[in-house]
């Protein structure tokens, strides 16, 4: 019966001190993620882990550690993506304008435009064919690699 006691309180004990080191921090996703390593390049908080109280003990809420700041590299990262996405809607907005522009081309023979002074005139066919080939240029050299 000792020997039992005995083991019991060293494993009891030794509970204790197995205890790691946990760290919490949230993802490019927004989801938290928690591992016994902290994370680079992102802001994390330190868990502490304490051992469960004594029967009929007090638990006690442990003071929140303040975040490490590690935010120069994030933020760069969160730029260069939003500059990335902006230069993708421009580039999607101005293939977007070289298709219609095409498609009036193509749809219709007559066209006519206004020039510097006010006057409209008729754009020739020979005119309609090169503003067609060169839409299409554009079309194949900036509008066929987009994701």
């Amino acid at each position: 019966m000792q020997r039992l006691l005995t083991a019991l309180t060293l494993g009891l004990l030794a509970t204790s001190t197995m205890a790691q080191q946990m760290y919490q921090w949230q993802d490019e996703r927004g989801v938290m993620q928690y591992g016994q390593l902290p994370p680079t390049g992102s802001n994390y908080q330190q868990i502490r882990i304490q051992p469960s109280p004594p029967p009929g003990g007090q638990l006690r809420a442990p003071a929140p550690l303040p975040l490490k700041a590690d935010t120069s590299a994030a933020d760069a990262t969160a730029e260069q993506r939003r500059q990335e996405r902006a230069r993708a809607e421009q580039r999607t907005a101005a293939c977007e304008k070289v298709r219609s522009n095409l498609e009036t081309l193509l749809n219709n023979p007559r066209l006519r435009r206004t020039n510097e002074a006010g006057e409209v005139e008729r754009i020739g066919e020979d005119e309609r064919q090169q503003l067609i080939s060169q839409a299409q240029e554009d079309l194949q050299e900036n509008c066929s690699r987009q994701p």
